[in-house]
């Protein structure tokens, strides 16, 4: 099968679990026999753009006429069975949709996020879980300045949202699209997607076959040093008689870290480090904790501990929920709740526990998150919507063309 993968990839200083996916995905087709031809754009190039480019560009992340130039173009000279969309914004925007639709091309899309309803694309405001332009135009997100602190900056966002909501833009031009998570789909559904369009497909993680062997040693945190991931109830929860605490990853509450472990030797703190090395930290862990305050559309970090045998604890948000089986797989805590946070972790540091939990998340993982499993369903899902576009199904929002 040929397939064209479309990503706009996330700034190289950002840490961003898609390009992760998107790359792990274009690797496993490939190495399968698929013919991939990986289109992609990234965010980096705006910094070295002239200033009427960098002008234009939130109109262009609306709809971008030269991108549906561009792609119409390679896809009409390398004519793919399927189209696989991940990330638009902001060099590609939904014309890239239309390009597809033009040459009569099946396209599958990942909901990685939900910027289709959220201008800052993750549901959160306020260092917490916003549900406010769920089912309705984003005129909150204006209102609160929800990316990047500023309303000039929200404000295309917003209207490329609202835009492509009432043209029903990603309904009409895609055959499937693919929640991570029942969480995702369940609030793509709640905006007004169809339900029977979305399939759920968990991401996958590689892994060497390398387990913990043991209770393990160290709580591990993996994850950007910021409110929204939880990291300042981690460390209000925190205190020595639990164990080891080791901290990998950077962001602005970084300092604050450091402070603490100055005072208190049981923590450490490591900072951004190689994928893997912070494996190899990992398969030594006793827990994974992700304390997170904000929804999560998956959770990369909780499948690659279960890879190695490690229990998690997490809280109860989101598609952390749906991850991690309460008392099974590890335990789940309240979101932003320091004291739920700690009773969680004092649970799953005992040596027992930890090895009979961990023991169950790699059975978990091998069930549902190898890459054998994933590149199984992913062909199920180009095979499914390569049949469907052919036999025309277009659902409730069917045109023929949007006219943008």
């Amino acid at each position: 099968m040929r397939v064209a993968m479309l990503h706009n990839r996330y700034r190289s200083g950002q840490p961003s679990g898609e390009n992760t996916v998107v790359a792990q995905t274009v690797d496993l087709l490939g190495n399968s026999g698929h013919e991939i031809d990986l289109y992609a754009r990234n965010s980096d190039d705006i910094a070295a753009m002239g200033r009427k480019d960098r002008a234009l560009l939130p109109f262009r992340s609306v709809w971008s006429f030269s991108a549906e130039r561009d792609l119409t173009r390679l896809l009409h000279e390398n004519r793919p069975d399927l189209v696989h969309v991940h990330n638009t914004f902001p060099l590609f925007s939904p014309s890239v949709l239309r390009a597809a639709h033009k040459l009569d091309l099946p396209v599958v899309a990942t909901l990685h996020n939900f910027r289709l309803m959220c201008a800052n694309a993750v549901l959160q405001r306020d260092g917490g879980p916003c549900d406010s332009c769920v089912g309705k135009l984003p005129i909150a997100g204006v209102r609160h300045s929800c990316y990047r602190e500023s309303r000039v900056q929200t404000l295309p966002l917003a209207t490329s949202i609202g835009l492509h909501n009432t043209l029903h833009t990603w309904q009409r031009y895609v055959t499937t699209l693919i929640a991570p998570s029942e969480f995702v789909k369940e609030r793509y559904v709640a905006h007004g997607f169809e339900a029977d369009r979305i399939v759920v497909k968990p991401h996958a993680v590689p892994h060497d076959g390398q387990v913990r062997t043991g209770p393990g040693d160290a709580v591990v945190f993996l994850g950007r040093l910021v409110e929204d991931k939880g990291f300042a109830d981690l460390l209000r929860a925190w205190d020595s008689s639990l164990g080891k605490l080791v901290i990998i990853g950077d962001g602005p509450l970084r300092a604050e870290a450091e402070e603490r472990a100055r005072q208190d030797l049981s923590i450490q703190v490591l900072g951004q480090q190689p994928w893997s090395a912070c494996m190899e930290v990992l398969r030594t862990a006793r827990a994974v904790v992700v304390p997170a305050r904000s929804y999560e559309t998956f959770g990369l970090v909780v499948v690659e501990a279960f890879a190695h045998g490690v229990p998690v604890v997490a809280s109860r948000l989101g598609a952390l929920a749906e991850l991690v089986d309460d008392g099974e797989t590890g335990v789940l805590a309240e979101p932003g709740d320091a004291e739920s946070l700690r009773k969680a972790i004092e649970l799953v540091t005992d040596p027992a526990t930890s090895v009979a939990f961990g023991e169950r998340a790699r059975q978990v993982y091998l069930d549902r998150f190898t890459p054998a499993r994933d590149l199984a369903a992913t062909e199920e899902i180009y095979t499914d919507a390569i049949a469907e576009h052919g036999r025309g199904r277009k659902g409730r929002w069917a045109r023929r063309d949007a006219g943008v």
